[in-house]
């Protein structure tokens, strides 16, 4: 992984690629291996072939407005964009601390971000799939119905152990989350691995994402009669834990059960915030419950209104 790729390179000088390959080494071990397979992906899918070759003494801003241009019209996300232009401020600040210069001085401008669009889920709907979990028996439905009930990410559900559970506070601790990386090591030879991807176990997304949430006392009062070893995933009863990918294929089995369209079981966690707004709840409390750094991040991501609240709205200003 920290051999240099094979590319076509211009004559002398320091590839962006050498740099690329440096780079990772450096940064290998300062951050989680979930974040690391990301950075590698992004860097190999969208850096190297077409900036790859270029040594880094002749990059310029032309070249690169052009790379970027190419980007946006290959219809990446605001996230993605972002993320690239961070790697390759990263890796040519790399460069410069060796002394390595570009042909002029770059300005590498994060593009303005644009609102993805949410298909949110209609709460006549979401009061279906309410009705069907709370009546099933199931691990799996359980787990389910703790999503809309606390807005946790799907990772975080599927790292939720019984052990997670303070009966007495009427609370559930989010330690960890489950994800599918990319297997690394599958691409050493040396390490006999064949396994592109690979299950890991990690802490949450960030510091504010390790967090306590209390739980409504009828969720607590179902999850009592579910109960079950500590050790065990809530999700799976049992000691193995479900991922993500599979969570939501599961959930689309769950939509169909209840005749709801299909919709991304991450529309739970935007329903959860925007249902708390709507009641007129506090919404510092509702940023430190979703593991948010501010609530302007909540506020500006996760807090919906559909176009029968807006209407109500407007009724009520005559």
């Amino acid at each position: 992984m920290t051999k240099e790729r094979k590319c076509k390179k211009s004559p002398g000088g320091h590839t962006v690629s050498k740099l690329c390959s440096q780079w990772e080494m450096a940064v290998r071990y300062q951050v989680k291996p979930t974040t690391y397979a990301v950075y590698i992906t992004v860097i190999e899918k969208h850096i190297l072939p077409e900036l790859g070759h270029y040594r880094a003494e002749e990059l310029d801003n032309w070249i690169l407005d052009q790379y970027l241009q190419t980007k946006k019209r290959e219809g990446l996300s605001w996230s993605t964009m972002r993320l690239i232009l961070f790697l390759i401020k990263g890796i040519l600040h790399m460069g410069e601390e060796q002394g390595i210069t570009t042909a002029e001085k770059l300005y590498l401008c994060i593009p303005k971000y644009k609102r993805p669009y949410m298909r949110l889920m209609a709460s006549e709907n979401l009061e279906r799939l309410l009705r069907y979990l709370e009546r099933s028996e199931e691990s799996f439905e359980l787990g389910l119905l703790i999503s809309i009930c606390t807005g946790i990410r799907v990772g975080e559900l599927c790292g939720l152990q019984w052990k997670d559970v303070d009966w007495d506070r009427g609370t559930v601790q989010i330690n960890r989350t489950v994800s599918r990386i990319r297997n690394l090591e599958a691409e050493d030879p040396l390490e006999g691995s064949s396994s592109k991807t690979i299950i890991y176990i990690g802490t949450p997304k960030t510091g504010t994402s390790i967090r306590e949430i209390p739980l409504p006392d009828f969720l607590i009062g179902k999850m009592r009669k579910m109960k079950g070893s500590q050790c065990c995933y809530i999700l799976t009863g049992t000691r193995k834990c479900m991922e993500p990918r599979r969570v939501q294929r599961r959930f689309k089995n769950s939509l169909a059960r209840c005749g709801i369209p299909d919709i991304n079981i991450h529309a739970l966690r935007h329903a959860f915030a925007s249902r708390w707004i709507e009641n007129g709840f506090d919404t510092k409390a509702l940023s430190e419950i979703l593991g948010h750094s501010s609530v302007k991040v909540t506020m500006d991501i996760y807090v919906h209104s559909d176009l029968e609240q807006k209407k109500s709205y407007m009724n009520r200003m005559i």
